[in-house]
């Protein structure tokens, strides 16, 4: 296999691809993401096709894989061998030249990921662990166990709002705008940031195809709950978003969300949901981590790994 390098993903967009990337190293999302180009891409081809690609956004600071997303890193096809990952970083290495290169690692459990080699080879080339952030995830079962996961008190809240005739959707794109806004207002109230704004998701859902969706649950039609998921591949959705009124905190109507959530997953064949991460830069959100935990969400790393020259 042969490394080669792209800047702005020109020449790029006309490979064939060996394998469907995860949805944060697609072209597709990249060119949404960074319209105004400013990233290189590095890719190894066999016979004109990609068999593996990482994306960098190149700052003042150095070349970071990758902001804006939840992780960078290398998508690989299943075939990719332990010596063209080295040949990988070796390119990675020589192009970037005297800047700092940062990588954004996602957790291990992710299919369709280089996983160890991809950092065993950055570790020797210099690489070291800046920070770990805990990343929680649920395996998705047939919808029913998830129930015999979650925590005994989970469960009453559950049932609670069962009780009180509480409704699940998935919501249409014309009903974005009013989510977007309970969404907005909840982390107001929390004096929490919201990292996207309303145009750059009504943008992202439009451009990509299939990816976005809005999933809320209501009391009537006021929503008191509300998350929004992404299509990362065929095995994986990844749950972002997440907002709740805290007129409800005694029935936690986020609990019915996800379970329904977690049922609507394995009816389209996903394999795990990805419930991000809950830890800023390595510093645990102890209530957040808590929460995922007795939803029953499993525990994984996803380190930081950086470059210094």
């Amino acid at each position: 296999m042969e490394v080669n390098f792209y800047q702005n993903g020109k020449g790029l967009k006309k490979r064939r691809w060996a394998f469907k990337p995860l949805l944060f190293q697609s072209m597709a999302f990249v060119g949404n993401q960074f319209p105004e180009g400013g990233y290189v891409s590095f890719t190894l081809e066999r016979g004109g096709e990609v068999h593996a690609i990482i994306h960098f956004l190149v700052e003042e600071s150095g070349w970071v894989s990758l902001p804006k997303s939840p992780f960078g890193g290398v998508s690989v096809a299943q075939e990719v061998g332990e010596q063209h990952i080295q040949a990988l970083v070796d390119r990675i290495l020589g192009e970037s030249s005297e800047n700092q290169v940062t990588v954004y690692l996602p957790f291990p459990e992710l299919p369709t990921t280089a996983g160890n080699m991809f950092v065993r080879c950055l570790k020797e080339a210099g690489f070291f662990t800046q920070f770990a952030d805990l990343h929680q995830h649920i395996a998705v079962t047939p919808a029913h166990r998830l129930k015999e996961k979650m925590h005994d008190s989970q469960v009453r809240r559950l049932n609670k709002c069962l009780n009180a005739g509480f409704i699940f959707a998935a919501e249409p794109f014309e009903k974005l705008g009013e989510v977007y806004s309970f969404i907005e207002e909840c982390r107001r109230e929390q004096g929490v940031a919201i990292n996207i704004s309303e145009s750059d998701l009504l943008r992202s859902w439009v451009n990509l195809e299939g990816v976005y969706q809005a999933f809320t649950v209501r009391d009537d039609q006021r929503i008191i709950a509300a998350c929004i998921t992404t299509h990362v591949s065929n095995a994986v959705l990844y749950y972002f978003l997440p907002a709740a009124s805290t007129a409800y905190n005694n029935y936690s109507p986020m609990v019915l969300l996800i379970v329904q959530l977690y049922t609507w997953a394995a009816e389209q064949g996903y394999i795990l949901i990805d419930m991000g991460k809950s830890s800023v830069r390595g510093e645990p959100q102890k209530g957040l981590f808590s929460f995922k935990e007795k939803m029953g969400a499993e525990v994984g790393s996803a380190p930081c790994l950086t470059l210094r020259r």
